[in-house]
């Protein structure tokens, strides 16, 4: 054997033990190494994932023991009248003409169950309402307002609006679904809930809805029907605005603290003073004279819209 032979021989040994010694380093290292970092990588991925079920299930606890206060009566034939009398007074209290209140029999709900696999279980039942009158825009947008800040579990589904003849006036259909809970809290009566000071600030304004009517003719007119005529003091000593209130001289006599009555805007008689009264009007306020319409004192674009 030539010196060049072992020489090749000793090199060849050499790149094999190399070669060795790199394939223990990556079987007794490096792939332990990265088979650790990928069971840490997954553990850690797994307490994110559990924390965030517990979290939403901490947040989901917190919900459904709010919804137990303010879900109708578990017993859905209670229910069903509970609320159909509560229904009925919003109805009169915002006066919705020619009202009607039909409710559906309880529906069944049901969820997938959590301790028997296939299972559903029933957590309370559904009920549809539909409720239909004649009202005018502004008389809406305040029911609908009344309507979103009680505490009930309840929401409108549909809302259908067509307007009757031309003086504002609107044939209403909405149709209403409530909830009543097995574990609900009160089981005589509907909930007392109300909203706190925070939760009410953060509600859009309700007049947003009457700005313009869409199904009204002669929406400007009527604010420049509204003229200041007079200012007197009543025999109770109360001070009262005269405004007519059509072109054909109709007259009412309001005072501080109520509504000019009109079927196409809410305008309210905030301040009444001898010669001029603060009127307010979709959220802002306006100092009418005497003489003055309501719509010479409103913006011009506003009083402008036919």
């Amino acid at each position: 054997m030539t010196s060049t032979t072992k020489w090749l021989l000793v090199a060849c040994a050499a790149v094999f033990g190399i070669y060795g010694v790199d394939r223990l380093y990556q079987g007794w290292v490096e792939q332990p190494k990265k088979d650790l970092e990928s069971q840490r990588d997954r553990l850690s991925n797994e307490i994110d994932e559990s924390k965030r079920v517990q979290f939403a299930s901490q947040k989901a606890g917190k919900r459904l023991e709010e919804y137990a206060h303010r879900a109708l009566p578990s017993d859905p034939t209670l229910a069903r009248s509970l609320y159909q009398e509560w229904l009925l007074e919003l109805v009169e209290k915002h006066e919705l003409k020619s009202a009607s209140v039909d409710a559906s029999q309880p529906a069944p709900v049901e969820i997938k169950s959590r301790t028997k696999r296939g299972k559903r279980e029933r957590v309370g039942h559904r009920i549809d309402y539909s409720l239909r009158g004649q009202t005018t825009l502004a008389k809406l947008s305040a029911f609908l307002d009344s309507f979103r800040r009680a505490s009930h579990l309840q929401k409108i589904r549909s809302v259908s609006l067509n307007p009757i003849g031309n003086d504002g006036r609107l044939d209403v259909s909405l149709s209403i679904q409530v909830l009543c809970l097995d574990k609900a809290v009160n089981e005589k009566e509907l909930s007392q809930w109300e909203l706190t000071t925070e939760a009410i600030g953060e509600l859009k304004p309700p007049t947003m809805l009457v700005q313009r009517n869409p199904f009204a003719k002669g929406f400007a007119r009527a604010l420049q029907d509204l003229e200041l005529k007079a200012i007197t003091v009543n025999r109770q000593g109360v001070t009262e605005a005269w405004f007519s209130t059509s072109a054909r001289g109709r007259v009412e006599k309001v005072p501080a603290g109520q509504s000019i009555p009109n079927h196409l805007h809410d305008v309210f008689v905030a301040q009444i003073e001898s010669d001029r009264v603060l009127v307010r009007l979709t959220d802002s306020e306006y100092w009418v004279r005497l003489g003055q319409s309501v719509g010479q004192v409103v913006a011009p674009e506003r009083s402008s819209i036919e």
